[in-house]
């Protein structure tokens, strides 16, 4: 856990408003940093003295206009928590799905072609135990998917009650792939069910992390080895 993501969690983790394993992760961060540790002193302190605070404003609060302004106040405070607990949500997902998943290193990738009849498969499959692939698929200006983008991602925690997306990593575990259907050498079925017949422009570009692989759809349909 770094320092950014720990320091804003510091005030749920005071209210105990955080989740077990969370806490074991925050509790485990402050072993190891002192500064970190500090911190959460130093707001447990300001927390105690501003409950004390507050509880001294409530008992002034003896007349109806201060009720009415301290209603307002929870109010105000209800929307304020509800709008950090969705940005933290937020936060969390946008973090699992995108800040964790980066471009695969191709030296992680093993791509191979299946060609079964007239469709003709490009399987990726990760080389790493603990890591699972993603392939992402761009149309670009074309009508087929010309441009493939290979993500990795860590895969330690296959239980769903730990990682949300174990699921998806277990689905992938085999590999993730693009298919083309042919009619022909030359000429290629489109998802619309249109045929669109090939010329030396028409490639697939897979896209790794140091390195961009280039291939004909035409040799695509001839097995070519992309590797």
């Amino acid at each position: 856990m770094n320092h950014d993501v720990f320091r804003d969690l510091v005030p749920n983790y005071l209210e105990n408003l955080t989740s077990e394993e969370t806490n074991r992760q925050m509790e485990q961060h402050m072993e190891q940093c002192e500064n970190c540790r500090e911190y959460v002193n130093e707001m447990r302190e300001e927390l105690f003295i501003e409950h004390i605070n507050e509880r001294k404003d409530e008992k002034k609060k003896v007349d109806y206009l201060k009720k009415v302004r301290s209603k307002s106040k929870k109010k105000i405070f209800m929307i304020i928590g509800t709008m950090l607990s969705l940005f933290l949500v937020l936060t969390i997902s946008y973090y699992f799905l995108f800040v964790h998943m980066w471009v695969a290193d191709e030296n992680n990738v093993q791509t191979t072609i299946h060609h079964q009849d007239n469709v003709v498969t490009v399987t990726f499959q990760t080389k790493k135990d603990n890591r699972y692939l993603l392939a992402k698929k761009e149309y670009g200006d074309q009508e087929y998917e010309n441009q493939i983008i290979v993500y990795e991602s860590w895969n330690f925690f296959t239980d769903v009650k730990l990682n949300q997306f174990s699921d998806l990593a277990n689905s992938l575990q085999d590999g993730t792939d693009s298919t083309y259907t042919f009619l022909d050498k030359n000429t290629l079925l489109l998802p619309n069910g249109e045929e669109k017949t090939l010329t030396d422009e028409d490639k697939l570009q897979i896209i790794y992390k140091n390195s961009t692989e280039e291939i004909l759809l035409k040799d695509l349909y001839n097995n070519v080895d992309i590797n």
